[in-house]
């Protein structure tokens, strides 16, 4: 059955193999198990596997609960798991030259991090870091790659996942060549593409970050950040709420992202 255990180890790959937990009078290490499977079936990539495939991953997985500000992965661990998303937010995170933060991505449920690893396994890329109290599910790459490979379907379906990565880390590098105003019109656009949610006046990103947070993400500092979010505000382009945005006009922002005269 699956493992589940509090985040005390810092590592991806530190919980597999570890000691099978075995379902009590209660029985709810099945009732946790099913819940994981719908929601690999419901929620992410694997739900073109059959139910023996998913069935088997299970048996072969393990899910691990984090906190907030923990690691999950440091950049350079051994990189032989694919990491799945259950709930709660991750960010993908380098450092500069200057040791200073750079977000390269932000993930949340049903996101998944560390494909690359399941063909090469070759070490991590990147730091991963819970921005909130998150759950996932591991499963290592040799357990994975036999049943992609009998599923043409689910194998097409990480690539394409893949590319769309691969897509947004070259419009991130793109960014960082335009004029602020520009590359933070861009940025919203990008996570409001990736975790918006349609509400009855615009689209709320959500996304709950410090303004640090959303600076390292753009690539500027955080007072930068904040006056060219205060202007965004007093044009209704968007809104605050909280600690999330909301773009009221989604039409005017694509404008700004796109245009060639601009003010700084």
């Amino acid at each position: 059955m699956l493992q589940v255990q509090e985040s005390s180890d810092r590592s991806c790959h530190s919980e597999i193999g570890g000691p099978k937990r075995l379902a009590g009078p209660t029985g709810r290490a099945p009732l946790r198990a099913d819940r994981v499977r719908s929601f690999l079936k419901n929620h992410t990539f694997l739900g073109s596997l059959s139910n023996a495939a998913l069935d088997t991953l299970l048996r072969r997985g393990h899910t691990k609960k984090y906190s907030a500000g923990d690691v999950i992965c440091r950049r350079q661990d051994r990189g032989d798991t694919l990491v799945l998303i259950i709930e709660g937010l991750i960010k993908i995170t380098n450092s500069n030259a200057d040791g200073k933060e750079i977000v390269l991505n932000f993930l949340g449920r049903g996101d998944t991090y560390g494909e690359m690893a399941v063909f090469d396994g070759h070490t991590r890329t990147a730091d991963v870091i819970a921005v909130e109290n998150a759950e996932v599910f591991t499963v290592h790459g040799r357990d994975l790659l036999p049943l992609l490979s009998a599923n043409p379907q689910t194998l097409l379906e990480i690539v394409q996942v893949l590319c769309e990565k691969l897509r947004a880390a070259s419009a991130t590098i793109e960014d960082n060549t335009l004029d602020m105003r520009r590359r933070v019109a861009r940025g919203l656009l990008r996570l409001a593409q990736q975790h918006g949610q349609i509400i009855e006046d615009g689209i709320r990103v959500n996304l709950t970050l410090s303004q640090s947070e959303l600076a390292a993400y753009l690539g500027l500092s955080r007072e930068n950040v904040n006056r060219q979010l205060g202007q965004l505000k007093e044009a209704n382009v968007i809104r605050k709420e909280g600690a999330q945005i909301v773009v009221t006009d989604e039409l005017a922002l694509s404008e700004i992202a796109e245009s060639v005269h601009y003010q700084i």
